[in-house]
């Protein structure tokens, strides 16, 4: 609200000291009357054409810059008004045309100024024609004040033109003066050239001006839409993170669950037990159901924490996350023996893993059944594990997409892939998609091989790191 009033204020003083500048200007340029009246007899007495020049021009200047002050205070009344009622713009066109031409007639009459309707109402219209359609924003009166003296400038040299004097251009007494003593000393041709020299530059500029401030309205606008859109996309995708975070601390809850039930089977079956030597065998399996339980924390909290993992042990616990219910759904599990141990965070790769294949699980097919097929197999250097299967495919022009956070082509959150790439490519490992429409999709995820001497150094930071952590 303060906001608003300062805006108001600040309108109301700009139209006060404009309507006082427009009213006080005619006194400070009284000695350039005077001048101009003293040239234009030089120009009889010495038949010099010059004079006449400099006279059109000191008169186009005065009666320009008077007009400017007058329109411009004229403007800012009616956007108060504007402000204030829900009147319809041709209603405020006629009101600020009023409120010009009074004002243009009250200042001509008291100060005795040369008094041109034709030309004031003329300029007006070609100043309205102009910006009707500019949007009003911080710019908008500055457009109006370049544009206005523009206009106001151009149009005042119309009145010295003996050609326009058929048309009402040019009735009072200086402009009648100058086209007099033209064609007494023979330069009216050289008036008409003059105007028409010194009118078309200016009017040509103001459309110019015009069209520049119109272009540079439209891009702040797009600007604005931009960043808008772009601060309401990145709101979206924070909100779309955080719930994918809750969705990951509601997957390692629920994994929590089964060494706890273990540790508190096994904490009953030791209350109840009455066997000593049974005692040590529950006490490490206990001991086994919270180091698991250490390590899936551990591997949700540190991204960096990592695991010598046999590629066996992400394969079962794959096939534990895989729905049954779906009839129409069928999954392959090809793996092959000997498969070489990797060092990744645990946790996270069988989630990224298990994003991939729900990404399969959702996308539509054609076929009556849909069937994925998860291959894991010995490569040179390391361990390759494709997912295929027999949807619809991505087209072409959505493969660059696909990686995108929010992106989908189904029905997902546009999250497992990016998660999935983030969190293989954080173990060192490569992610590839290869798709074709109608046939299907592989995903293909390939980790290295991790070597003795590595699996010692890794093994060496992981405990670094795990103290550092506590």
């Amino acid at each position: 609200m303060i906001e608003k009033m300062s805006i108001k204020n600040k309108y109301v003083l700009y139209a006060v000291g404009l309507s006082i500048a427009s009213l006080a200007f005619p006194l400070f340029v009284e000695n350039i009357w005077f001048d101009i009246i003293v040239k234009i007899r030089e120009a009889v007495i010495k038949g010099d054409s010059g004079h006449l020049i400099i006279s059109s021009a000191y008169s186009s200047i005065i009666s320009a810059v008077l007009s400017s002050l007058i329109f411009l205070s004229s403007a800012m009344a009616i956007n108060l008004v504007r402000k204030n009622n829900n009147w319809s713009s041709f209603t405020l066109l006629m009101l600020l045309t009023a409120i010009f031409v009074v004002v243009n007639g009250f200042v001509a009459k008291v100060y005795s100024f040369p008094w041109e309707p034709v030309t004031v109402l003329t300029s007006l219209a070609f100043i309205i024609i102009l910006v009707r359609k500019n949007p009003i924003n911080s710019t908008y009166f500055i457009q109006l004040a370049v544009v206005s003296v523009q206009v106001f400038f151009a149009f005042q040299w119309l009145n010295i033109m003996p050609i326009f004097s058929m048309y009402y251009f040019g009735l009072s007494d200086i402009p009648v003066s100058i086209k007099i003593t033209g064609s007494y000393i023979n330069s009216a041709p050289m008036l008409n050239f003059i105007g028409f020299s010194f009118f078309l530059p200016f009017a040509f500029a103001a459309v110019i001006t015009t069209i520049l401030f119109r272009s540079y309205a439209q891009n702040i606008s797009i600007v604005r839409e931009n960043y808008k859109k772009e601060r309401e996309l990145q709101l979206m995708k924070s909100k779309v993170i955080e719930n994918r975070i809750y969705q990951e601390i509601n997957l390692l809850a629920h994994d929590l669950k089964t060494p706890l039930v273990t540790i508190r089977g096994l904490n009953s079956l030791l209350a109840m037990s009455k066997d000593i030597s049974k005692i040590e065998v529950y006490s490490q399996r206990i001991e086994g159901a919270v180091e698991k339980m250490n390590e899936m924390v551990s591997s949700f909290l540190y991204g960096s924490s990592r695991q010598l993992v046999n590629p066996e042990e992400l394969i079962n616990y794959i096939r534990a996350q895989i729905p049954t219910e779906d009839d129409k759904l069928t999954i392959e599990i090809h793996y092959d023996k000997d498969l070489p141990k990797v060092l990744v965070n645990k946790v996270r790769v069988v989630r990224a893993i298990i994003n991939i294949l729900e990404n399969a699980i959702v996308a539509p097919y054609r076929h009556q059944f849909k069937n994925i097929v998860i291959e894991v197999r010995v490569v040179e250097k390391g361990l390759r594990i494709s997912i295929c299967d027999n949807g619809i495919g991505i087209a072409p022009a959505e493969m660059s997409r696909i990686w995108e956070i929010g992106y989908s082509t189904g029905k997902t959150s546009g999250l497992g892939l990016p998660f999935a790439k983030q969190i293989i490519e954080e173990n060192d490992g490569k992610i590839d998609i290869e798709s074709e429409v109608n046939k299907g999709t592989v995903v293909t995820v390939f980790f290295p091989e991790m070597r003795e001497a590595e699996h010692s150094e890794a093994v060496r930071r992981n405990e670094d790191e795990d103290h550092r952590h506590l």
